[in-house]
């Protein structure tokens, strides 16, 4: 077995200092700086730019994988954090920061994210204020596997996994900005959703909410955190709709609540409303609160629901044209605050028709679910991604090429046989295909039998649902009983889809009926599946969709007979199937590509109905 060991960070590295340079050479246009406002979140960020007019060694440019660390700063949390070089750039470098050179396959760079090599660093700021210093990288110490072949599939991995983290901060990001815009145009009136035309109106907050309450400070009234088990919320507890009742949370005993509550009495419905800080932001109580209250910074407002939906109210509460208004009546410099009779006077403009408002905010509210579960899913994904760093990086698990083991796929549900609901198997098989092509078919690239019938199996399995009509065979799992007598050809003569044959193949396009079959996954609550197969599958090459759906058979298959799902284990399987054996002659079947494909499915079926 390769040898590990521990070795200075320098002898692995050459450190490089940044360039120091005045005021007058800071021009409009130039040489990039790049500086500590350039690093967020592990990633160059182009926000806040610098640029000089001044002669800089050729050695001082930046290059593709040089590591960019923060080395001064103003604030000590910002010492250490760091991002890689992606590719060149006419840049440099600042003299608050350092750049760490010679890191041939990202190995390094993923020791110095971690907690092994920033533990280090924290413990070295009592000796050195708010920076790191050439000393202190001098004394810096990484463990390494002595093999460069290991190093580099280390690398590889963290580096999967921080792809799939990248593509779902995007994903969420999209969704926010849709939804934004959708709340931009259904609380202003710009659209109407089909079926409502009624009047609009307009009130003071005043006039809809039938009453407005705060809770209590400490002060002489009670103490925090001396021993009760309730939760004393203050505007840091809840942020843009999400109520955080967890060990940051004030603690108060059963004497404070009472107290506290015969002031504020929350009930279900009630919206919280920040007065100070983070003015306008807010929270719907989904439940009479049994353990917790507020303090006097927090406003509690009682919706009148025979004028207004408590759900539309705390969206149109944080809504862009409220929050403008909201700023147009805060005081304070240092901390921003609003007076509970400044905020009563603020005029909103609504729909008249309640049921119209419940509309709108059950559209709005589907969208926040579905952002909230895909959070929740990163924030899996970022612990799996901690996970592996402690593990891979200290040499607990060992990935090399002939031992690629990555068992974090062992938690993929098995397959489980569910039965259909209300409609046979071959038909619901026919609407989910007229979906999948719905979503996949493009004029410029055509959509084969082969990549719809990796989708199906895939959107099957992320529904927790019956795949038992996939066997194996040489593309992959692939159901003749889908293609010959079940959902294809009913899909066909229901005119969901039209099919057309020639020398390659068959191809799949959308059928003069496509919106009845669309029509029965809305009324099925199947949006959001089909939904996931546009936004995880639709640019998918077929043959990095066979090698997950492939990947994925073998798993159910190693998991339900009790065996430990590895690298090796799937390749046994697969070379021990007479359909499947020549897989493993394919390049997109390496070791290294099967690994990638277990974490991937990790992510990418974990949001299905056995997860969720």
């Amino acid at each position: 077995m390769v040898t590990w060991e521990n070795k200075p960070l320098l002898e692995c590295v050459d450190l490089l200092q940044g360039l120091t340079y005045s005021p007058q050479n800071v021009k409009s246009h130039g040489l990039l700086v790049l500086r500590s406002s350039n690093v967020q979140n592990g990633r160059l960020a182009f926000d806040d730019c610098v640029f000089v007019d001044c002669t800089v060694d050729e050695s001082r440019y930046v290059k593709p994988n040089d590591i960019l660390i923060c080395v001064r700063n103003g604030s000590s949390a910002l010492i250490g954090k760091s991002c890689v070089i992606d590719k060149a750039y006419n840049a440099t470098f600042g003299a608050f920061m350092s750049v760490l050179r010679g890191d041939k396959n990202g190995y390094l760079a993923h020791v110095f994210a971690s907690d092994i090599v920033q533990n280090q660093i924290k413990n070295r700021s009592s000796a050195t204020i708010n920076q790191i210093t050439k000393r202190d990288f001098e004394e810096i110490v990484i463990p390494i596997p002595a093999d460069e072949h290991e190093q580099r599939h280390i690398a590889a991995a963290l580096s999967d996994t921080d792809a799939l983290i990248t593509a779902l901060e995007r994903l969420i990001a999209k969704k926010r900005a849709i939804k934004q815009g959708a709340m931009q145009e259904l609380l202003t009136g710009k659209r109407r959703l089909p079926g409502f035309s009624g009047e609009r109106k307009e009130c003071t907050i005043e006039e809809i909410v039938e009453r407005f309450a705060t809770g209590l400070n400490p002060r002489q009234n009670f103490t925090l955190n001396s021993g009760g088990s309730n939760y004393y919320v203050t505007i840091k507890n809840f942020f843009d709709g999400i109520l955080y009742l967890d060990d940051e949370c004030d603690k108060i005993d059963n004497i404070a609540l009472e107290m506290i509550n015969a002031r504020s009495d929350l009930r279900k419905d009630d919206i919280l409303f920040s007065s100070i800080g983070r003015v306008g932001d807010a929270y719907l109580i989904k439940e009479t609160p049994r353990n917790w209250n507020i303090n006097e910074s927090v406003f509690a407002l009682r919706p009148n629901k025979t004028i207004i939906s408590p759900l539309f109210l705390y969206y149109l509460l944080k809504s862009e044209g409220t929050q403008q208004s909201l700023l147009g009546n805060t005081t304070g410099s240092t901390l921003s605050s609003i007076k509970m009779g400044h905020l009563k006077v603020i005029v909103l403009s609504f729909p008249k028709n309640i049921a119209e408002q419940t509309a709108i905010a059950g559209i709005l509210s589907d969208m926040d679910a579905d952002i909230e579960k895909l959070t929740a899913k990163l924030n899996k994904l970022r612990g799996i991604k901690q996970g592996m760093m402690s593990e891979l990086l200290t040499g607990r698990i060992r990935l090399i090429e002939q031992d690629a083991t990555i068992e974090v796929a062992e938690e993929i549900a098995p397959i489980t046989q569910t039965a259909p609901k209300g409609h046979n198997q071959q038909f619901d098989d026919a609407v989910m295909i007229a979906g999948i092509v719905n979503v996949l078919y493009s004029d410029r690239f055509p959509l084969g039998r082969k990549k719809v019938q990796k989708c199906l199996y895939l959107l099957r399995r992320y529904q927790d649902e019956s795949t038992v009509a996939f066997k194996k065979k040489a593309a992959g799992p692939y159901a003749d009983e889908v293609r010959y007598k079940g959902g294809e050809p009913i899909a066909k003569s229901s005119k969901y889809i039209t099919t057309t044959t020639a020398k390659k193949g068959t191809t799949f396009a959308c059928g003069d009926k496509i919106n009845q079959a669309l029509g029965y996954i809305e009324s099925w609550d199947r949006q959001a599946d089909i939904q996931w197969v546009a936004d995880n599958l639709r640019f998918k090459k077929v043959d990095d969709l066979e090698l997950l759906a492939t990947v994925d058979m073998a798993i159910c298959d190693l998991t339900e007979a009790g065996t430990p799902v590895t690298v090796q284990s799937i390749k046994h399987l697969i070379a021990t199937n007479a359909e499947w054996k020549a897989k493993l002659k394919k390049q997109i079947f390496s070791d290294k590509n099967i690994a990638r494909a277990m974490q991937e499915l990790q992510t990418l079926l974990q949001g299905g109905k056995t997860n969720g």
